[in-house]
């Protein structure tokens, strides 16, 4: 039925799986661990009170401190919870990572076992056709 085109089912490969992992998901992972706004959103989120990053006037005029308590407030600030959903999504892709190589781990294994048995089975079709007796399992001989 995959090999019907319209019939719906996706055919998913271990080599497209090994691909997508080097060239769609670590890529990801690699940029989201090294972007610098990134790292500077983090640095917002791990801020001891007082220390402020936004350099956006003295916090004695209103509008400064109200746009560095948007900006930065602790669980309500944009940089600490855009900080959160970023995480999060670095966190999932790893996350995914790792079960896609478990999945290619299994199908590896999967295909080892099938060829195992395959060769089996043919070993012993060859016995059938040559009429190859097995050994006899009481040992006394011919």
């Amino acid at each position: 039925m995959a090999d019907k085109p319209d019939s719906g089912d996706i055919k998913i490969t271990v080599s497209f799986l090994r691909d997508f992992q080097t060239t769609v998901l670590q890529k990801m992972v690699t940029e989201l661990e090294g972007n610098k706004d990134v790292s500077e959103l983090e640095l917002t989120a791990n801020n001891p009170t007082g220390k402020r990053r936004l350099l956006a006037g003295s916090e004695t005029w209103e509008p400064a401190k109200l746009l560095m308590e948007r900006y930065e407030g602790k669980g309500t600030g944009t940089a600490p919870s855009l900080w959160t959903q970023v995480d999060v999504i670095k966190k999932r892709l790893i996350e995914l990572n790792t079960s896609i190589t478990e999945v290619v781990r299994i199908a590896l294994s999967g295909e080892d076992e099938n060829i195992k048995l395959s060769t089996e089975l043919n070993m012993s079709q060859i016995g059938e056709i040559l009429a190859i007796k097995p050994p006899s399992s009481t040992g006394t001989g011919p």
